[in-house]
């Protein structure tokens, strides 16, 4: 990242913007793992589009992280997006497959058919 100039704000925006399913993520985390598990087991995958900061230096991180949540209010990893609009997180999905309606509600938001 410090290669070269990047307008943060910009790309992140235009990433919400140009991809309906959206992910805010990091390799090292727990909880994203786990959500990708779910777009996994469920034959999704390809549609949510995944922006992972997980390789970025530690103070980049911070700096996408930071920027995120000024755009959209929330700096959990992971989060998720549809239509540009907060979806959930792990939290959602979690609860979803505890109460077994996690496909009911991918079918919802269009994930599922």
């Amino acid at each position: 990242m410090s290669d070269f100039a990047i307008d943060i704000e910009k790309t992140i925006k235009d990433l919400i913007s140009n991809n309906k399913y959206f992910q805010f993520s990091a390799d090292w985390c727990p909880d994203c793992q786990y959500t990708n598990s779910i777009w996994t087991k469920f034959g999704v995958t390809e549609k949510m589009f995944i922006f992972d900061i997980g390789s970025f230096p530690k103070a980049d991180q911070e700096k996408w992280r930071s920027t995120f949540q000024e755009i959209t209010g929330s700096r959990n990893l992971p989060t998720i997006l549809v239509d540009g609009k907060i979806w959930g997180t792990e939290k959602e999905l979690h609860n979803f497959e505890d109460n077994g309606t996690l496909e009911a509600e991918l079918k919802k938001i269009g994930l599922l058919k």
